[in-house]
């Protein structure tokens, strides 16, 4: 393997990362995903690296209450599409989350709601997401405007 090549072990636990981290800043932008609320949101936010300690994704939630969360920011480069990481993060973000009591899970997307189905989830009307999801930034966002909003 060269030196500049990411070791492909994943490590399935998520680190823990600041709001500004630049390489998370820099694959929402990548993408076109919305990071002007990053650091007024409620959000923890996470990457899942490599054996070596590379980010390889990125994703994130904000804990409405005690039973729901709003899963946001979730990326993953794209040099390392197509390998499974973002199932990965999407698990163990899933299992931490019902873990620690969520029972309603939410999120928004623009394109990858077959994606997201593949964890259970199911897209629902704007209209009918609940006011805790309705007072998140994402919900008022000018970029999410045309979202999908998806609930497990």
């Amino acid at each position: 393997m060269a030196a500049d090549e990411p070791d492909q072990t994943v490590e399935t636990q998520l680190h823990a990362i600041k709001a500004d981290d630049a390489g998370f800043v820099a694959a929402l932008e990548d993408v076109g995903m919305p990071v002007s609320d990053l650091d007024a949101s409620k959000g923890h936010y996470f990457a899942i690296m490599d054996a070596g300690g590379q980010p390889l994704g990125y994703c994130g939630f904000e804990t409405l209450n005690e039973a729901t969360a709003f899963i946001r920011s979730c990326v993953v480069p794209a040099p390392f599409r197509g390998r499974g990481i973002g199932a990965e993060m999407m698990t163990a973000l899933v299992d931490q989350l019902t873990a620690d009591g969520k029972s309603g899970l939410y999120l928004f997307t623009m394109d990858a709601d077959p994606f997201f189905e593949k964890f259970g989830f199911k897209i629902i009307s704007r209209d009918d997401a609940p006011d805790i999801v309705r007072a998140t930034s994402q919900f008022s966002l000018e970029d999410c405007k045309d979202a999908v909003l998806m609930r497990l």
